[in-house]
């Protein structure tokens, strides 16, 4: 009979899928760094060591055992193990779900009226929090059975959603608002449809027509929910992409200029100049001459 069930579980459709999971466990040396590409929001738990990320605009960020971080999609980031680390990864392929009856514009409403300041993050562009015991808990069943040679698609993301019930239960409205901060609105459907899908458009009104939306809607709706027209914005996370790639990435200039939808190399001289007073190369060698 067991022999009979592991072949069976073999023959599963979700034991046999090669695409990534939605859950990984990952062990890094000391000094190995990695770019990953964030189609997903992206949850890591450092559950042994320390890393270094680097993340968008932000200043490079050491984060140890015991902590997780909350990272937004469609923008790229790098991390390098500080010492032997063990980490889980989390892949957010599904709309986030803390519970049946408390959604994520429930608590961003209901936060938004409790507080009498706007809040402020520590960071802009991702959350943090301690892992907590059930947390905890939840990271070593998925460490051990990943390493038991389980890879079912299906069971991982149970676990996912299993996590955003306990994240619900073990940490404050305030400490999720704060972990989750970064793709918080009024319009959650919209926001992630834009942080999906605004790369692939060099211009708000293409983006619009995208989102089948006349050019007013589109901007009127964009503005309510990010606080910045569409052109503001697209520039600004633009900006962002090209300053992680330039600092972060070993990629010659013409390459990142062509994945940005720059026309040439010399057009996104002209965008670095303007944007940080800086040529490319220039940009680059701050950031090697501080490492050193």
């Amino acid at each position: 009979m067991k022999n009979r069930s592991e072949f069976a579980h073999k023959l599963c459709a979700n034991c046999r899928k090669t695409g990534k999971a939605a859950v990984e466990v990952v062990k890094m040396v000391k000094g190995k760094s990695e770019v990953a590409n964030l189609i997903f929001h992206k949850i890591i738990f450092i559950a042994e060591g320390s890393l270094k990320l680097s993340y968008k605009d932000e200043p490079d960020y050491q984060t140890a055992k015991g902590r997780m971080l909350f990272l937004v999609a469609g923008s790229r980031c790098s991390y390098k193990a500080i010492e032997n680390t063990t980490v889980v990864f989390f892949r957010i392929q599904a709309p986030i779900n803390l519970c049946r009856d408390f959604s994520l514009e429930d608590l961003y409403t209901r936060m938004n009226r409790k507080r009498k300041d706007t809040y402020k993050p520590e960071h802009n562009n991702f959350g943090e929090l301690d892992i907590r015991s059930q947390i905890e808990q939840l990271m070593d069943d998925i460490s051990q059975s990943v390493g038991s040679g389980l890879n079912c698609h299906y069971w991982l993301e149970i676990k996912v959603k299993e996590f955003f019930l306990l994240l619900r239960i073990s940490y404050t409205q305030e400490e999720i608002y704060e972990f989750l901060y970064p793709i918080l609105s009024n319009d959650i459907a919209f926001s992630e449809q834009i942080r999906l899908h605004w790369k692939k458009f060099q211009t708000a009104a293409e983006l619009a027509a995208f989102l089948n939306l006349t050019s007013k809607r589109f901007t009127a709706q964009f503005t309510a929910v990010f606080g910045l027209t569409p052109y503001q914005w697209m520039l600004q996370e633009r900006a962002r992409s090209v300053l992680f790639e330039i600092k972060s990435t070993g990629k010659q200039f013409k390459e990142i200029a062509l994945e940005n939808g720059f026309s040439s190399e010399s057009s996104f001289t002209r965008f670095c100049r303007k944007e940080f007073n800086k040529t490319p190369t220039q940009i680059r060698l701050d950031k090697l001459e501080g490492e050193a």
